[in-house]
């Protein structure tokens, strides 16, 4: 059935523009949107899916491609030429098998995984194919000079020097643009950038800044030539060299750097920073962070070094995405939906390694058990889509009680749990208390027009190696101090008995 669809979707492809809606707005379906938005003759038409926060719902909102929740608004665009179902629901898929145009294609799962790895192919041979004619050039262009210098003696060992040099840049090249393509950790990829910016460009100085949607800065990710103590973590996305990059979306050079003007506060200590340059990583349209590099000394980037950085900028672009992209469902995989809290696999997984540490080093260690009273009643009165705002402002409060080495987790329905490295049961106490006291203290709302509901929770709290040294009884141990909290009246803390 696929290898049909597909056959008559190449054979409209190579008559003319190709029209296509996408049923599903997943993380991947918005990755193959964006893939499929810089394929020329290709034009994403429509987005389809029933949530309309989904992140493949957002973008074509922001490339002004028409979103809908409503499957049987696709079948009146005109021109529709091809459905690509991303949903991964046998439901969704059957109704647009029995509804559709009948002069409309129709891809499942297996087609669209078909053209991911074809679009993701292109994308690669392309560079691939750049990378090759750059170099073929630049070889090409060596050995032109090396016999038009064969009549000098002198000129000829210059020749020979520069071509050991530039056959030495072209392997480090071509070495780094293969190992780009063999890491899938965010962390691996943008040490391997910097690593390249020094090796290719003979950087003294490099670094690599990401965005971070959430608060629009610019994170660093990975530095070389001095240690991560000299940068500054985190920049306004608006501010210094990088933020000039980012907003330009091309490379800015400062090859005398003005004092006192900012540009170089990306440093602890900018006035070291006499010349430095900056660069998008991009894929598309969208800029994912900045690579600069920096001296401290004078130094202006000739017309070909700023086209090695940008090739650098370019081939690191794609390895940056899809390391993105693994981690992000890396982290899904972990992660409940609804409250953005690890799952329950995740917390086991954590609480063995936290406590196979607190054994080898002696340290302490806290586990907190919490669930929130009567919530079955609540749902039964106000509904579950209610219950789940409940669920999620609740794991709010949690987080924001917590250190980043502390570990949240959804246990199951209302229950949640946490761990607390090197805590002792007085310290997880305290925590306890003020997520306690946060949940008390917030306005639920009710239905419409019943005023706000207070909402209470239960928690228990149990502590390696004062109350059990096993993972099993320590979370019984918790479990048992929250269900004598419930039963003693709830909307408190009880720590389990020695």
């Amino acid at each position: 059935m696929e290898e049909l669809e597909l056959g008559s979707v190449a054979s409209r492809f190579r008559q003319g523009r190709l029209r296509i809606a996408i049923v599903g707005a997943n993380i991947r379906a918005a990755s193959i949107l964006r893939l499929l938005n810089e394929v020329e003759n290709l034009q994403v038409v429509a987005v389809a899916d029933p949530n309309k926060a989904a992140p493949g719902i957002r973008l074509a909102e922001e490339l002004g491609i028409f979103a809908t929740s409503d499957l049987t608004e696709l079948y009146q665009v005109h021109g529709l030429d091809l459905i690509i179902d991303m949903s991964e629901d046998a439901d969704i898929h059957q109704t647009l098998v029995t509804q559709k145009p009948a002069d409309v294609e129709l891809l499942g799962s297996g087609g669209s995984e078909m053209v991911w790895d074809l679009l993701i192919a292109k994308k690669r041979g392309e560079e691939q194919e750049k990378l090759f004619v750059e170099l073929q050039v630049a070889y090409d262009k060596i050995r032109s000079h090396e016999r038009r210098l064969q009549s000098s003696k002198e000129a000829l060992e210059r020749a020979n020097e520069e071509l050991e040099s530039r056959l030495a840049e072209i392997f480090f090249t071509h070495e780094f643009f293969k190992a780009l393509t063999s890491f899938t950790s965010v962390d691996d990829v943008t040490s391997l950038i910097v690593d390249g910016a020094n090796g290719i460009l003979g950087a003294e100085i490099s670094c690599v800044y990401l965005l971070d949607h959430t608060d629009w800065t610019l994170r660093l990710r990975g530095c070389q030539g001095r240690g991560e103590e000299s940068f500054v973590p985190a920049l306004p996305v608006s501010e210094t060299i990088l933020g000039r990059a980012f907003a330009q979306g091309g490379v800015v050079q400062e090859a005398d750097v003005a004092p006192n003007e900012g540009s170089a506060a990306w440093a602890y200590v900018p006035e070291e920073v006499r010349s430095q340059a900056a660069m998008p990583l991009r894929t598309g349209e969208t800029i994912v962070g900045v690579l600069a590099i920096a001296s401290t000394a004078f130094r202006e980037l000739s017309q070909s070094e700023i086209e090695r950085l940008q090739v650098i900028g370019n081939q690191s672009s794609l390895a940056l995405q899809n390391a993105l992209l693994h981690e992000e469902l890396e982290r899904l995989s972990v992660t409940d939906r609804l409250t953005e809290l690890y799952n329950h696999g995740y917390f086991h997984q954590r609480l063995e390694e936290e406590i196979g540490r607190a054994q080898r080093f002696g340290r302490t260690l806290s586990l907190i058990m919490l669930d929130i009273d009567d919530f079955k009643d609540f749902n039964d009165t106000f509904g579950h889509p209610r219950g789940d705002k409940v669920l999620q402002k609740v794991s709010s409060i949690v987080r924001d009680n917590l250190r980043e080495m502390d570990v949240a987790a959804r246990y199951g329905g209302e229950e949640f749990v946490v761990v607390l490295p090197e805590t002792d049961a007085e310290g997880a106490v305290a925590v306890a208390e003020r997520i306690r006291q946060g949940v008390a203290a917030f306005p639920f709302v009710g239905a419409d027009g019943v005023p706000a509901v207070q909402k209470t929770v239960s928690m228990g709290v149990a502590s390696y190696p004062q109350h059990a040294t096993s993972q099993s009884r320590l979370i019984d141990l918790a479990d048992r101090a929250m269900y004598l909290g419930k039963r003693s009246g709830k909307n408190r803390v009880v720590l389990a008995d020695s």
